[in-house]
C-alpha cells in the first residue's frame, strides 16, 4: 500500500489497487490492540500492511529521512596555486577509468616502498581495471592486485567524465 494516511487522506493498496481512506475503516473493531493497533486493512482483499506513520520507527524514519531543499549551485571556483587538490580513494574509481596518484595515505614504510617499486608514487597516473572480485590497477604496462584495505589509502584526484565517441 501505499503511503498511509492522515484522515481525509486515501491510500492504494499494494495488491490489488484498490483506492480507500484508511481512517474511515472498522477492521480494527475486534482486533486486541484497538487504537494501538498500526495495520491497515485493505477492504477490497483483506491484504494488511503495517502504518509506518503510526510505528515510532516509521515516524522517527520519516523524521531523519525527510527531503531538504539543497542550495543551489554556486559559480565555479578555480583552484588557487599552493591549495589542496580535491581527492577521492582509489577504491571510488570506476573500472576504465584512468587518475593521477596524489598521495598514499598512512601506509606504513616497508608497503609504500613496495608500491613505490612497482611506479605507484605520487604524480603517477593508474587505471583501474577491474573491482571485484580482486582490485586491479595498471601503472604503466604492469597490472597489479591491491587489496581494499590498500586502495582506501591511496588518494588519486578525481576522474574526469567519460565521454562517449559519438558525442566527442
Amino acid at each position: 500500500m501505499s503511503r498511509s494516511g492522515r484522515p481525509g487522506r486515501e491510500v492504494r493498496c499494494g495488491l490489488c489497487g484498490h483506492r480507500f481512506d484508511p481512517s474511515a475503516l472498522a477492521c480494527h473493531a475486534e482486533c486486541p490492540l484497538g487504537a494501538h493497533c498500526t495495520l491497515i486493512c485493505c477492504p477490497n482483499c483483506g491484504y494488511q500492511v503495517v502504518d509506518a506513520g503510526r510505528t515510532f520507527l516509521g515516524r522517527l524514519l520519516a523524521r531523519l529521512l525527510r527531503t531538504r531543499p539543497e542550495p543551489a549551485p554556486g559559480p565555479v571556483r578555480l583552484r588557487e596555486p599552493g591549495e589542496p587538490r580535491e581527492t577521492i580513494p582509489l577504491s571510488h574509481v570506476l573500472p576504465g577509468r584512468e587518475v593521477e596518484i596524489v598521495s598514499l595515505r598512512d601506509l606504513p614504510g616497508p608497503r609504500a616502498s613496495r608500491l613505490a617499486a612497482f611506479g605507484i608514487v605520487p604524480g603517477s597516473r593508474v587505471e583501474v581495471l577491474q573491482r571485484r572480485p580482486t582490485p586491479v590497477i595498471r601503472v604503466g604496462e604492469t597490472e597489479i592486485a591491491l587489496g581494499p584495505e590498500v586502495l582506501e589509502r591511496i588518494q588519486v584526484t578525481p576522474p574526469e567524465p567519460k565521454r562517449d565517441r559519438a558525442t566527442a
